[in-house]
């Protein structure tokens, strides 16, 4: 898995704006609207291939797609948007998941 994160943590927080080293490289007012957010930690299952990778992760993951799934829009979409990361996709037959593993038009 491949799973990068960003987290705000109160401690580590105050700890950085407490140093000029690392303060002078952060804006406090912006910082300040994510304490008590927490943080997110988006997680790919990738599997390894010959040729490179694939990314089996089923899940929106550009701004575009999101706003889309959220407004109610099919997934997955008829068109990736980023073709780098090299997702394979579900197909439906009448509602139901029929074959894995279909590259989705690019």
């Amino acid at each position: 898995t491949v799973e990068p994160g960003c987290y705000f943590i109160d401690t580590l927080m105050d700890m950085a704006l407490s140093n000029p080293n690392q303060a002078q490289y952060i804006n406090r007012e912006r910082l300040e609207k994510f304490r008590g957010f927490g943080g997110v930690r988006l997680e790919d299952g990738l599997l390894v291939t010959k040729d490179g990778c694939e990314n089996l992760t089923l899940c929106p993951r550009a701004v575009s797609e999101v706003l889309d799934v959220m407004k109610g829009g099919q997934w997955p979409p008829e068109k990736d948007v980023m073709p780098e990361m090299r997702r394979q996709w579900v197909t439906r037959d009448k509602g139901k998941m029929a074959s894995l593993g279909q590259k989705l038009h690019m």
